[in-house]
């Protein structure tokens, strides 16, 4: 990926998820997709396109067990969801770190502001959605 930034407008959830799928192309293994954006915002519509690129079906809102880990056309997507964890302790923080630091993974992490930045590592992208209105979202991407 080019370290550019990418603006895209959706008009519907549909659409967000189609964007989703495509942008998925982009993504390999060792990835790290951090989301950011408002309480329904489309993070988990977003990650829904993602994953059905892959050919994973079904996609839940990690949101009560943190993270969801999903199996597809050859990889593996781990699905972190931090809403409920705005300060993580030292050992929540430590669980999630293996799962950002596997690189036989792609994973996605929706509230990524919770998360401290020295976990991170490897390639990492920055999605966040801005709703515009009941159904149009913009997503601004940046590779950092």
């Amino acid at each position: 990926m080019t370290s550019e930034t990418i603006r895209e407008q959706t008009d519907s959830p549909e659409e967000t998820e189609r964007f989703g799928e495509t942008f998925a192309k982009k993504l390999h293994n060792g990835m790290t997709v951090l989301l950011f954006g408002e309480l329904g915002a489309g993070k988990t519509t977003l990650t829904r396109g993602i994953c059905r690129a892959f050919g994973i079906g079904i996609v839940k809102s990690p949101s009560f067990v943190m993270v969801n880990i999903y199996s597809g056309q050859g990889i593996d997507i781990y699905h972190i969801d931090l809403y409920r964890v705005p300060e993580l302790d030292a050992e929540t923080a430590g669980e999630i770190g293996e799962y950002i630091w596997n690189d036989d993974a792609i994973k996605i992490v929706e509230w990524a502001e919770n998360l401290p930045d020295d976990i991170l590592s490897g390639e990492i992208v920055s999605i966040k959605i801005k709703r515009i209105s009941d159904n149009e979202r913009e997503i601004i991407i940046e590779e950092n």
